[in-house]
């Protein structure tokens, strides 16, 4: 069974997030398979918008055109940081780094050279 929860490693967390744009309160939510981490997603809360500071899949390096299993990783990680912020008021989401192949332009995003962003509706369904 997968699940993505924040992540319980606080000194594990702390790794993972040192080096990236924080400037809030940041979580890590880590996406496991029976155990193994499949992938995570570094976020934080600020003013109202979920930002995404880092999506990480295994064995994916950024270099070319994510597929497959990959694909599916990062489209429910950034699905349940959506989620996440949705739970804490969050009203807007954006990536604190460029789209990368259009993978957020699929998903609805605008985007400019510095992030991809957007309405919480994008992802999170209201009815």
């Amino acid at each position: 069974m997968i699940e993505i929860l924040p992540m319980e490693d606080r000194e594990q967390e702390k790794a993972l997030l040192d080096g990236l744009p924080v400037s809030g309160e940041p979580r890590v939510l880590a996406m496991k398979d029976r155990g193994e981490t499949l992938g995570y997603a570094a976020v934080e809360l600020d003013a109202g918008t979920l930002r995404i500071l880092k999506l990480e899949a295994a064995e994916y390096d950024f270099s070319q055109k994510p597929q497959g299993e990959t694909v599916f990783i990062l489209d429910t990680l950034m699905r349940s940081a959506a989620s996440y912020g949705e739970t804490f008021g969050a009203q807007r989401i954006e990536t604190a780094f460029p789209d990368f192949f259009g993978f957020f332009q699929a998903r609805g995003f605008e985007t400019d050279e510095e992030r991809a962003f957007g309405p919480m509706s994008l992802v999170v369904r209201y009815e």
